[in-house]
């Protein structure tokens, strides 16, 4: 699996089930999106489980624009199916703070 090159951040917020992601670099810098179900299709012939996920876009900034609508949402994808299995995989260093600095 390649590097991802985008960066993101996770939004913790408690009217959401489930976190919202924003990209914050790359070309789709300030996309904000949420996963909705995530799940696994049946292995393939090499052994591989390839992964499937829905998503709902929540923020775009207004200035961007599209040349080819089909492409750019595949690269979209694409960036957001990398970004699933970076948080995936280093989800034991992923911690939400409550916002409680109380040590004892």
């Amino acid at each position: 699996m390649e590097l991802m090159t985008n960066k993101y951040e996770l939004i913790f917020d408690n009217s959401e089930d489930t976190a919202l992601v924003r990209i914050t670099e790359g070309k789709f810098a300030n996309f904000v999106y949420q996963y909705q179900e995530v799940g696994v299709n049946d292995e393939e012939d090499d052994g591989s489980l390839p992964v499937k996920f829905s998503y709902a876009l929540k923020e775009a900034p207004e200035s961007y624009s599209y040349e080819d609508e089909e492409t750019e949402k595949k690269e979209f994808e694409t960036i957001i199916g990398d970004i699933l299995y970076d948080i995936v995989v280093n989800s034991n260093k992923v911690k939400e703070t409550s916002g409680n600095n109380d040590t004892k």
